[in-house]
């Protein structure tokens, strides 16, 4: 990876003037304008003394002046970067626009334009205006496209395969995958449908399907406290209903929200939601009204979720933030936490609750990370690394020890939320890969036999070989890979999805294992059987 530095000592004094002014150091107007006067002077020369064609610049320029009155807003900004080829999201386009906006006007004249393009014509100079932990993940981004040695890093886990597969949800996206109290999976479909399988009976085809009478469901939450089921609607209203899955009807109607709702939330006594425009709204489950409405996010809410106790919620934006509000106040004071740029200057797909003070976030990086709500600014305490697309969706196990991630591209992860935690724990069992392959080999010895005497059948025989294969397999990347930097793999990969990941779900079962649930755009849901023990004694030395 290139060192993460400025370019040059004059662009990083206007950036630091930039900061500088707007954190309130810079008192004086006529100051500010004589400083402005003087970085623009600068800029000027920035401009002439680069290599980049004035002519064009000047032509793109005036292109996307739409209103013609000689300075640029971020939207004309960021068309003025794909037509000159500068790869940057949005997001990271509304830091330097900000940064380089040195009197706040909130508008870049044609001198900052010049300087701008000059600069950070190479997409490599995009990282050096981002903090140096964004930098590091924004530059993994990089990585995943043009590193021949990414996969010798971030190797491949075992394979685990579904063992049931449900087809059943006619052309539409599985959006939600949830499992109920009583043990039952429900799915939701995007042309709002609620679809309710009994895993156990190993059948392909519903229990119970209601047709909830409106499409374009994009959230979906249960609680087991509530005996219901919150919906969220892609419309201007009518656009949150809390519904009666086990009598088909309709118990609420929530009020609030303007825009169409991307996401929502579930407690025992309220009800929390994300709409397009970045609102998230809070409601009393009886009552219906809105309790409380705050504007957080600059873009489309992609998850919002409550704490334990209800009194805070989680939520993630497009705009690359994560913010923890205050169920009980009003903004300002009601923002806990702040994380603007969580995923390096990209999209925030999805964050989830840890525990009280640990929050998960995934998005467009293609990374996971762990942070502590107490200390947004600091890096995070965990990064977790190998997706090769935008991670989409998150899901915990209910003992928290792992989660569980979908991409763009279908692929799904398995994850240790604490690496250190679940290695010194499977240590203190006596789990450990070596003991696992002991009793493999034994067994498949004790096996055999029974074979050659016609007492066994020779799949059992098979079976025995292949997760000896998988484990030696697994050994070996890892001898092969050099982890010694900080950074979390996945233990285990799922697989049999064609296209984007919606939702994910983990149900423990009685017999130490887990049952995973599924959900993507391929309009199907599936099943995955994984041996918890197994996936401990993984992480044993």
């Amino acid at each position: 990876a290139l060192p993460i530095s400025l370019a040059s000592s004059r662009f990083a004094a206007v950036l630091h003037l930039a900061m500088e002014a707007r954190s309130g150091r810079r008192r004086s107007t006529a100051s500010m304008a004589s400083v402005a006067g003087k970085e623009r002077e600068k800029l000027v020369r920035e401009a002439d003394d680069s290599n980049i064609d004035a002519e064009q610049l000047r032509k793109v320029f005036s292109k996307i002046d739409l209103d013609k009155n000689e300075t640029l807003d971020l939207n004309e900004l960021e068309i003025a970067a794909k037509e000159l080829g500068v790869k940057c999201s949005k997001n990271a386009l509304k830091k330097v626009f900000k940064m380089l906006d040195i009197d706040g006007s909130g508008a870049i004249d044609f001198e900052e334009f010049s300087a701008f393009f000059a600069k950070v014509k190479d997409p490599e100079k995009i990282k050096e205006l981002l903090s140096s932990s964004s930098a590091a993940f924004l530059d993994y981004r990089s990585r995943v496209a043009n590193d021949p040695s990414f996969a010798r890093n971030f190797p491949m886990p075992s394979t685990v395969r579904p063992v049931l597969r449900y087809d059943k949800h006619l052309n539409s996206n599985v959006e939600a995958v949830r499992w109920l109290p009583d043990g039952r999976l429900m799915t939701a479909t995007g042309d709002g449908r609620l679809l309710l399988f009994d895993v156990a009976k190993g059948v392909d085809s519903p229990d119970v399907e209601q047709a909830l009478g409106k499409s374009g469901v994009y959230g979906v939450d249960i609680n087991p406290s509530v005996p219901g089921v919150l919906v969220g609607f892609g419309h201007k209203k009518d656009n949150l209903w809390l519904w009666d899955h086990h009598n088909n009807t309709l118990l609420r109607k929530y009020q609030g929200q303007g825009s169409a709702v991307y996401c929502c939330g579930l407690s025992r006594d309220a009800a929390c939601s994300g709409n397009k425009d970045g609102d998230i709204v809070l409601n009393d489950l009886e009552r219906e009204e809105c309790v409380k409405s705050w504007r957080v996010h600059e873009g489309i809410v992609t998850s919002c979720s409550f704490s334990d106790d209800g009194r805070q919620i989680l939520t993630s934006s497009r705009d690359g933030g994560v913010v923890v509000l205050d169920t009980s106040a009003d903004l300002p004071a009601a923002k806990v936490c702040e994380i603007e740029d969580a995923a390096a200057g990209y999209a925030v797909c999805h964050a989830l609750w840890c525990n009280n003070y640990d929050i998960l976030s995934a998005g467009d990086d293609y990374c996971i990370k762990r942070w502590d709500i107490r200390m947004p600014t600091n890096p995070p305490l965990s990064s977790y690394m190998g997706h090769t697309s935008c991670v989409k969706t998150l899901a915990l196990s209910p003992d928290r020890r792992f989660f569980l991630s979908g991409g763009e591209d279908s692929s799904m992860r398995v994850w240790g939320v604490d690496r250190d935690m679940l290695r010194s724990s499977s240590s203190c069992a006596g789990a450990s890969k070596e003991d696992r392959m002991a009793e493999l080999a034994a067994k498949r010895d004790e096996v055999l036999e029974r074979v050659y005497s016609g007492e066994a059948d020779p799949s059992e025989l098979d079976a025995i070989s292949q997760e000896l294969e998988r484990l030696e397999c697994d050994g070996k990347a890892m001898e092969d890979a050099d982890f010694d930097d900080g950074l979390t793999r996945a233990s285990l990969a799922l697989s049999g999805h064609a296209m984007a990941m919606c939702s994910l779900a983990w149900q423990d079962l009685d017999n130490g294992h887990a049952r995973i649930a599924s959900g993507a755009q391929d309009e199907a849901a599936l099943i995955f059987d994984v041996d918890v023990q197994q996936l401990l004694a993984s992480f044993a030395r």
